[in-house]
């Protein structure tokens, strides 16, 4: 019994949040209690009372280790952090994220793909304490942008406008250095990203594209008028508890070189996992921006929904379990 208090004693200690595994672990060993007492009253045998012990240590482990396992990975969207390899994270309004290696990543945006052709790679250049990647996309905006203009609507783009071939670019630097190393009862936490990019994009033909004066659309849009779009921002990830992350970011985007117009961004996110390969996530992007008729602020609710899949790994043609040489 003293082997199963000193497993309770640890695991509090630890601080590991598995308050539904101790709870069920304190009934058990209280039966376990009882049946001693009991057993030892009728005097029945020695490997009874053993028996019933070791059952309650499985099924402590084993409640101890579930609860363990739902705790996710920080979030590494925003971070100099790729997918692990392998892994497949498709949502349905962000852009679906694949593992090519280990320090390289693949995503686009598969539902809108028809009609806005999208893809990104991301490369972890320097990993370890302090991490550096850098992200590199292209899109081509032509086709989603005649299908707004057909729909006549004047506050966004009128029919009689001319859409010219325009393909826009993205790049970005990103480092990432995470603030609370892991230790023997604790995971790694809080990963803090600076990044720095920068937007532009090559049009050919006519344009008569109108400014789409939104919060958060007119600093991307903004690029299709030959103009540059440069930001700097912060993003911290990490975990709230056992089976609840979070994702808090602020950004400063300046349209033009010389900030003729500008915009604060702010997004906040919690990542839930429903089950194991499937997360919700929920929160809120704020934007405040000057636009050429003036000020406006912006807040917008997000919802989304992750499905992940895991690819097995080729093995490798070779164990080599008997290299080393023991003496």
């Amino acid at each position: 019994m003293s082997l199963l208090r000193n497993v309770l004693i640890y695991n509090r200690n630890c601080g590991f949040e598995i308050s539904y595994a101790s709870a069920v672990a304190e009934q058990a060993l209280n039966f376990a209690i009882f049946n001693d007492f009991f057993y030892s009253t009728y005097k029945q045998s020695e490997c009874m009372r053993i028996y019933y012990v070791k059952l309650i240590i499985v099924i402590l482990f084993s409640l101890t280790s579930l609860s363990l396992s739902a705790q996710y990975e920080i979030w590494s969207v925003g971070t100099a952090r790729t997918i692990p390899e392998g892994h497949l994270d498709v949502s349905v309004f962000r852009p679906a994220r694949y593992g090519i290696s280990k320090t390289l990543e693949v995503s686009a945006q598969p539902f809108v793909f028809p009609v806005l052709p999208n893809g990104q790679v991301k490369k972890t250049w320097i990993t370890g304490d302090i991490m550096l990647a850098s992200v590199h996309g292209i899109n081509y905006p032509t086709l989603f942008l005649n299908i707004v203009r057909k729909r006549d609507n004047s506050e966004l783009i009128p029919i009689d406008s001319i859409v010219p071939q325009l393909f826009a670019f993205k790049n970005e630097v990103i480092v990432s250095k995470i603030l609370k190393n892991p230790t023997t009862c604790d995971a790694e936490n809080f990963l803090l990203s600076l990044k720095l990019g920068i937007q532009f994009a090559f049009q050919f033909g006519e344009n008569t594209l109108p400014q789409i004066e939104k919060p958060v659309i007119y600093p991307r849009t903004y690029i299709y008028h030959k103009e540059i779009l440069w930001y700097v921002g912060a993003d911290i990830d990490g975990h709230l508890n056992s089976f609840i992350n979070f994702s808090a970011d602020v950004d400063f985007l300046s349209m033009g070189l010389g900030i003729d117009d500008f915009a604060i961004e702010h997004k906040g996110m919690l990542m839930m996992p429903l089950t194991e390969s499937l997360m919700i996530l929920g929160g809120y992007k704020l934007s405040y921006g000057t636009y050429p008729s003036g000020s406006k602020l912006g807040i917008y609710p997000m919802l989304d929904i992750s499905w992940k899949y895991i690819f097995k790994q080729r093995k490798a043609k070779q164990l080599k379990l008997f290299e080393d040489k023991m003496f």
